[in-house]
């Protein structure tokens, strides 16, 4: 599990997320294929259906999400954070072209939605701008681990240098998201609610997609150790305005 703390962002509550944004895109990932490997068919089929899978969740255009943010931003007086949501939303796309970038490369298709896509974009419109960052936040936690593990599926110098660029970008959406949820002044029956959306999903997550995690050194008990472990970082972030 990755510290929060060792990210060095100061004071979050001063920081500056469309700076960063900004500054981020300069520095997109350009995915270099030169030395890679052509993949057996065993990789194929370990690492291409959970990729089709994460490929389709980043896609999203967030339309409900951006009305929510404009809504808050309106009312708060923060133009500032309805840009910086605009940039995330960006960043996201970012990554579904990524993986759609290395799946062409290996004449993989795009898979259309899924059941568990489904349930997300059910999830975050249930309760405006709060339901939104709370599923969003709970998906780029458990993605971490994902991408931590398929890192060390396959010897795919393009498929690192993608999941390494995931963790850079997605280590801060989740203090952006967190710290979004303390200006929304969580609760404590939101925090019961996070721990049970976090067990019911990172559980979902490894029955479809156990073989990548164990492919990648991942067991059961280190898949949850490290996403509870990111959630317990995540609530300190939501309750205190402190990374």
């Amino acid at each position: 599990m990755i510290r929060l703390s060792s990210l060095h962002m100061g004071d979050i509550s001063q920081f500056d997320w469309v700076a960063y944004f900004e500054e981020n895109h300069k520095h997109r990932l350009e995915i270099d294929f030169s030395r890679e490997p052509e993949l057996s068919e065993w990789e194929r089929q370990l690492i291409f259906p959970s990729i089709q899978s994460f490929q389709k969740g980043e896609a999203s255009e967030g339309h409900f999400l951006l009305r929510c943010a404009e809504r808050y931003a309106c009312r708060n007086n923060a133009p500032e954070y309805l840009e910086a949501m605009q940039w995330f939303v960006r960043e996201e796309n970012w990554h579904s072209a990524y993986l759609k970038k290395y799946m062409d490369y290996h004449q993989v298709p795009a898979r259309g939605r899924t059941a568990l896509d489904d349930i997300f974009r059910v999830l975050r419109k249930v309760g405006g701008l709060k339901s939104e960052v709370i599923v969003l936040v709970t998906a780029e936690m458990i993605a971490l681990s994902y991408y931590r593990a398929l890192a060390e599926c396959v010897e795919s110098p393009a498929l690192k240098s993608i999941c390494g660029q995931m963790l850079h970008d997605e280590l801060r959406h989740i203090v952006f998201q967190s710290y979004t949820l303390y200006k929304l002044r969580s609760n404590a029956f939101e925090k019961l609610l996070r721990i049970l959306l976090m067990e019911i999903t990172m559980s979902v997550v490894w029955i479809a997609m156990k073989d990548v995690f164990r492919a990648g050194g991942y067991s059961f008990r280190r898949l949850a150790g490290d996403c509870l472990g990111y959630l317990e970082q995540s609530i300190r972030i939501s309750e205190s305005g402190v990374l």
